[in-house]
Parts: C-alpha cells; structure tokens; sequence
C-alpha cells in the first residue's frame, strides 16, 4: 500500500516552459510546434521550407508567465507536502 505522502514525495510538479504551443510559418504556414521556453527566450526557429521565425515575447509576458506559474506549483506542491505529514 502507498501512502498519500509516499505518492507526493514521489511526484514532480509541471514545468510550465516546456510545454508546446503551435505557431505558424509566415511563409508556408506549416504548424510548428515551440516550447514557452523559446518564446520567452527569443529563439530564432526554423520552418522546413527554409523560414527563419524570431520569436518575440512582448513585454517579457511568458517569462513573468512562466516564473508566476512555476511558484504557484511549487507553492501547491508544499502544501500537499504538509497535508500528507
């Protein structure tokens, strides 16, 4: 039998920055997929059909994004923590 706090101890919380999103390739406008990290970063990506896109994160929106919902996940993750002692 595993405990309620065994099962949290065990579990890692979501990094919101590696999950997918689906731009599209001006040029071909070819769905490609990118990681909330590579937004907030800036990254330069590149379609098949030779496009280079710049990723833009206007006003640092994903990076403050991707801190905020980070900490809340730890902050739920510490609470569950002090439920299951």
């Amino acid at each position: 039998m595993i405990h309620f706090h065994q099962e949290i101890k065990n579990t890692k919380m979501l990094d919101i920055s590696k999950e997918k999103v689906s731009i599209n390739c001006p040029d071909c406008k070819r769905s490609i997929k990118v990681t909330i990290r590579q937004i907030s970063k800036q990254a330069s990506i590149h379609c098949n059909c030779g496009q280079t896109i710049q990723l833009v994160d206007e006003k640092g929106s994903n990076k403050k994004a991707i801190r905020d919902i980070n900490k809340s996940f730890k902050d739920l993750e510490r609470t569950f923590k002090k439920f299951g002692k």
